[in-house]
């Protein structure tokens, strides 16, 4: 036994840090290894799949930001209470990316349906503060199904349905052909056909 294992007390119900609050046990989440691994492919797999080369995006629903703030959530993130509880901060700095960016991919990955956000707070004196958000992990096939149009920009969807009204309008619906007789007496009226008597 090693000598700093000894002299180091251990403290099992002291909070991580003064004045935090204590964890619901529906707030923690167990993930192992192999769970963590089986979201990442699946979130890469729905950010292939969504990616539409020539649309002018980079990426597809979720985008390299989206997949990196997960990757930080779900490697990073984790506390001792065993609750992924990170402060936004400590997500951007994971991740390398500013604190809006990080914001704006868990937007994205919440609609996606592949987190939950819980916003914890304490009431201190009359006024509600926000304490750090604690995360909860779905399984992939729980998932919301990849939107037509949330990786898309507005006028490259008006752009796709009104492409689609102009083929439906350009074909016309079939029905019958005309009568030979009606077609010879409208041609001849027109002057198309010369009248024989």
């Amino acid at each position: 036994m090693l000598g700093w294992q000894i002299a180091m007390p251990i403290r099992i119900f002291a909070p991580a840090r003064r004045g935090s609050v204590a964890v619901a046990s529906w707030q923690r989440q167990r993930l192992g290894h192999a769970d963590r691994v089986r979201l990442m492919d699946a979130a890469r797999r729905r950010e292939r799949m969504t990616r539409q080369p020539g649309s002018g995006r980079h990426g597809g629903e979720l985008r390299q930001t989206g997949l990196r703030v997960l990757w930080a959530l779900l490697y990073r993130g984790w506390g001792r209470a065993g609750a992924c509880d990170p402060a936004i901060t400590q997500i951007a700095e994971a991740a390398a990316l500013a604190r809006s960016t990080v914001q704006e991919a868990l937007d994205r990955l919440e609609a996606a349906g592949i987190l939950l956000r819980i916003r914890r707070g304490l009431v201190v004196g009359r006024r509600w503060c926000q304490v750090t958000s604690a995360y909860l992990f779905r399984a992939p096939a729980h998932w919301a199904p990849p939107s037509d149009t949330g990786f898309r920009s507005a006028s490259a969807s008006e752009d796709k349905i009104q492409e689609e009204e102009w083929q439906r309008a350009a074909l016309p619906a079939p029905t019958e052909p005309p009568d030979p007789a009606w077609l010879r007496a409208a041609a001849a009226r027109l002057g198309l056909l010369e009248v024989t008597a």
